[in-house]
């Protein structure tokens, strides 16, 4: 299985680079293999669905807005990204994943599997840190990764 951890945001904009943190995170800790694609996409705009191309698994890690403390860590199902109406975007983050998914279902060759490891922002402010609870979701988040990676055999967690 051809899995890829994509990291998505835009590290200029506070805890918007939250999802390039937690893959530079697990670079240092997961031993990647042929089958497994590690990479920080930063805002892939309308080249997302490039990415997606190829591979029967997608994780992505992103800033999510869901009513929750800042830090706060949630993985989203396929069907959940899927059930966001695509609407009108005014954001980095042009086209959505599930706008991307649905450029990919069209095709015929989407990702069997996706995943959203979702990390709740306290600020998305011009700033290249990341807040304090957000800093502290990092591990958390490559955990979450980490899991849904170990469901199918593929995390070879290296130790440093």
């Amino acid at each position: 299985m051809k899995t890829a951890v994509y990291g998505i945001g835009n590290i200029l904009l506070g805890d918007d680079g939250i999802g390039p943190a937690v893959v530079h995170y697990l670079e240092s800790r997961l031993t990647a293999g042929d089958h497994l694609t590690l990479e920080d996409l930063g805002t892939p705009s309308l080249d997302l669905p490039n990415y997606l191309d190829g591979y029967d698994r997608v994780i992505f890690v992103d800033a999510v807005n869901v009513d929750a403390p800042p830090g706060t860590v949630r993985l989203f199902t396929r069907a959940e990204i899927m059930a966001v109406s695509p609407g009108i975007r005014v954001s980095p983050h042009e086209p959505s994943i599930n706008d991307a998914l649905i450029v990919m279902d069209f095709a015929g060759n989407a990702p069997a599997e996706v995943t959203l490891v979702g990390i709740v922002p306290q600020t998305l402010e011009g700033a290249m840190t990341l807040s304090d609870a957000v800093s502290r979701a990092i591990p958390a988040a490559a955990d979450a990764v980490i899991g849904e990676l170990a469901k199918r055999g593929q995390a070879r967690v290296a130790v440093y």
